[in-house]
């Protein structure tokens, strides 16, 4: 069949794409026609396999990425009459598809590249305001460092406006991120590399109006600012007049003098030689000052002590004789070698700057373990609360060493120690002093390396429909119950002191539940990072990290990290528990037997997720082949002249590099599937007690039907079920 179509003029490629879609039994009228390329039948078949109405595309008009996006959009059942349009770019089509997909319309502002539409996508999904940013006439790469200062909740439109470039709005948000006082650098005269050197220094908590002025080339700001990093006289080299690679020059020769950089070319040794008169026929003292040596004539008559310091004297050693140098020398304990007999002493580095907290560190985020092995659900301290205006933090400045000396006096100045870069974070203003951390408004503090964050924090006495659902922008305190019914929304950490019942409880950060919680089977609970709680049953659970409980009985648990139940009558009967990293509990299962289905390691879900990768990238080969094909068949048919006019050829261009782009992404994606998998053959799952029969457990996709035992580690080795006596 497939030589019959070549025989009508197909292209081979063409001709595979028709026999592929009749080797499947399905209707290939649709497509099987000359004037589609390759890649564009190939977009016609899937939908075709995938039952969508492909007449809505199957046209010349659309090229095969258009295609694409409303098969897509088919696909996902949106309503793709919005955006199939043959003029509105395939970019386009993909921002709107994917708005639609998320509940976002965003046909309204088609008249904008793709790029600003993404950034605008992006932002009403994280419910920023990016629209008057848009309409002013920023560009996409503004656009993007914009919506990341918002979303991190940083006010950077102060700071802001057209003559920036993308990257120079990047140099204002870091700054802004730090409490720095971006006003210093955030004007239109300052490359972004300049802003870069200025904030640089700020970070290090140097003077920089040293050199903040616009006529110094970044280069030379560079040189001055590390100058001041490694305390050296920059007043020295500072001057307009010098390039940035003299200013490099004169600042390493200041970091020879103080021995800071080894060197090839080290001075030689100052050598005084000394009268025949005398017995020692030379003293030498070190390029750097810091070593003397006396050189004594063979076979010399017997030196006193004056003689000896005579000598040295005489040279200017003054510091740090050595007396077993000279002892030796009036024993006849020598050479005629040079030998050391004084010592100076080096500057020494003094101590670095360090951050002196006013709120416990220790609190955030940490769970407790009781004497028993009990996570204390009670006394822990998730986060410490803090009101604006508190002070936070306060900086203590490097200090200078104690100063050396070289052996003729001379004093070196002591280094000193290193300082630290302001911190970053939010929630918080750091005041003029850039030393004091004051907090900007009533919440929760955090420090997380080295990154100080205050979050709003929602207090609530009880939770219930008659005070209807929650959602906030930050973490949420609940001092009482939950009721039946109620739904709660966090983008952080939520704490509950009381009791939950069939509500339904999301958030983005950490969830802790003091008292546990009952759903019935109506409700569930999700965290974005690990959940703590005091016991769980008839609860639905998804947590990214590690679950902590006391008990859990008949609940349907998915986690990325571990599933931990702990204290003597630690006990996970009943339900299911998918928990990808392991599980370790006291005890699994009860007395009567009751089913509990366990699963850890690698989930279907993995391996389906590395099929569906491995897929793609066929797939995508396999396009690029199609496209590599027409490319190199108009380049056959067409002179350069005539080819690089044509809108098929410039796109065949484009498309080969995109999907390139998209290979590269798709092996990133398959190599961090792959070692996940791999990470997960050492999960085990470990019970401290007993492990009842009645439970039905997987590891890494090999089942297991234990009876009755204790204290036990079971793994996977070799694809096989492995049992160990703890």
């Amino acid at each position: 069949m497939e030589k019959n179509y070549k025989d009508l003029g197909f292209t081979p490629d063409q001709a595979a794409e028709i026999e592929e879609g009749l080797n499947m039994n399905i209707d290939v009228s649709p497509y099987a026609k000359k004037e589609f390329l390759a890649i564009q039948m190939r977009q016609i078949r899937m939908g075709i396999m995938e039952d969508l109405p492909v007449w809505i595309y199957a046209k010349t008009d659309y090229d095969w990425f258009q295609m694409e996006e409303i098969r897509k959009g088919l696909k996902d059942k949106l309503d793709v009459n919005i955006y199939a349009d043959p003029a509105l770019p395939y970019d386009k089509m993909r921002q709107i598809r994917k708005g639609l997909k998320a509940g976002i319309s965003l046909i309204e502002y088609k008249r904008f590249d793709a790029g600003i539409l993404r950034q605008l996508r992006k932002a009403l999904l994280s419910r920023i305001n990016l629209v008057e940013y848009i309409n002013a006439g920023y560009v996409t790469e503004q656009l993007e460092q914009i919506r990341l200062a918002l979303e991190a909740g940083i006010n950077i439109k102060p700071y802001v406006n057209k003559g920036f470039r993308g990257v120079s709005i990047r140099e204002i948000f870091y700054g802004l991120e730090k409490g720095l006082d971006v006003s210093i650098y955030a004007k239109v005269e300052y490359s972004w590399q300049q802003m870069r050197e200025i904030r640089l220094g700020m970070e290090k908590r140097l003077d920089v109006e040293y050199y903040i002025n616009p006529l110094y080339e970044w280069q030379q700001m560079r040189q001055i600012r590390l100058g001041m990093e490694e305390d050296l006289d920059i007043s020295a080299y500072r001057s307009f007049m010098y390039t940035a690679r003299e200013m490099e020059g004169k600042r390493t020769e200041q970091l020879k003098a103080r021995g800071k950089l080894p060197t090839a070319e080290q001075e030689p040794a100052r050598v005084e030689e000394v009268t025949e008169s005398v017995l020692i026929s030379a003293v030498s003292i070190s390029s750097d000052g810091m070593e003397a040596y006396i050189t004594v004539k063979e076979k010399a008559k017997k030196l006193s002590r004056e003689d000896i310091i005579q000598a040295l004297v005489k040279q200017g050693i003054a510091f740090g004789i050595l007396e077993n140098g000279i002892e030796r020398i009036l024993k006849g304990d020598y050479t005629t070698e040079p030998m050391l007999i004084a010592k100076g002493k080096k500057p020494a580095k003094g101590k670095d700057g360090w951050y002196e907290y006013f709120f416990r560190k220790e609190v955030a985020g940490t769970h407790k373990r009781m004497p028993d092995d009990k996570t204390d659900c009670k006394n822990i301290e998730w986060f410490e609360c803090v009101e604006e205006g508190q002070k936070l933090a306060y900086y203590h400045e490097a200090e200078y060493g104690p100063d050396g000396h070289t052996v003729t006096g001379e004093s070196i100045k002591g280094n000193k120690g290193r300082e630290l870069s302001v911190l970053t974070g939010k929630g918080f203003v750091l005041l003029p002093d850039q030393r004091t951390y004051l907090a900007a408004l009533d919440g929760k503090v955090d420090l997380i390396d080295e990154r100080l964050e205050v979050g709003r924090l929602l207090v609530v006495e009880n939770a219930s429909t008659v005070g209807g659902n929650i959602n906030f922008d930050g973490s949420i305190y609940i001092k009482g119950n939950v009721g039946t019914g109620v739904t709660i929304n966090a983008t952080e950490d939520i704490v509950i002191d009381g009791l939950v019942e069939a509500a339904i409880i999301q958030c983005d950060g950490n969830l802790l539940l003091r008292r546990g919680a009952n759903t019935a089977g109506n409700g569930y609970i999700k965290a974005g990072k690990g959940i703590c709680a005091k016991y769980l049953e008839a609860v639905s659970v998804f947590a990214r990290e590690d679950v902590w409980v006391n008990s859990c009985l008949n609940c349907k648990i998915f986690t990325e990290g571990k599933m931990m139940v702990w204290g003597p009558g630690g006990t996970l009967a009943g339900g299911e528990v998918c928990a990808v990293r392991g599980l370790e509990t006291m005890h699994l299962g009860n007395r009567v037997s009751l089913l509990t289905e366990v699963k850890v390691g690698t989930t279907e879900e993995s391996g389906k997720n590395l099929e569906e990768a491995e897929e793609k990238i066929q797939e995508v080969h396999r396009e690029l082949s199609l496209l590599g094909s027409s490319y190199m068949d108009m380049r056959k048919k067409y002179s350069p002249e005539v080819r690089n006019t044509m809108k098929v050829y410039l796109k065949l261009e484009s498309a080969i590099y995109t999907k390139e782009k998209e290979l590269e992404k798709l092996y990133g994606l398959k190599k961090h599937i792959e070692e996940d998998i791999e990470s997960s053959k050492e999960v085990c799952i470990f019970v401290k007690g007993t492990l009842y029969e009645g439970v039905s457990a997987e590891i890494n996709g090999k089942r297991w039907v234990p009876q009755t035992m204790e204290n036990v580690t079971a793994k996977c080795v070799n694809k096989k079920v492995e049992v160990y006596a703890n």
